[in-house]
């Protein structure tokens, strides 16, 4: 039995990590766009590689890992983007 190959998940990961970080050091806007660029990536790649190298990304078929993907970027863009971080008080 082979172990699978983890493929090109390690393109996306990185960056969505870097948006982790960012959030923890009180970057709340630039991290919110950074992860929906990971999850944007991660579409991307799902979608132009083939499932055989495509390793950690591929989860379902292809198009559900894209579209869910996509739906997942986009709506963390949007609520990034709408975000009011004005101090209060």
């Amino acid at each position: 039995m082979t172990t699978p190959r983890l493929g090109w998940w390690w393109a996306a990961t990185p960056v969505l990590l870097g948006g982790v970080v960012l959030f923890a050091t009180d970057h709340v806007r630039l991290a919110g766009y950074t992860m929906a660029a990971g999850l944007l990536l991660g579409a991307l790649l799902r979608l132009v590689l083939p499932t055989g190298r495509s390793g950690g990304l591929a989860v379902r078929s292809r198009m559900v890992d894209v579209v869910s993907m996509t739906a997942l970027g986009v709506a963390l863009a949007v609520i990034t983007a709408l975000l009011d971080l004005s101090p209060r008080g």
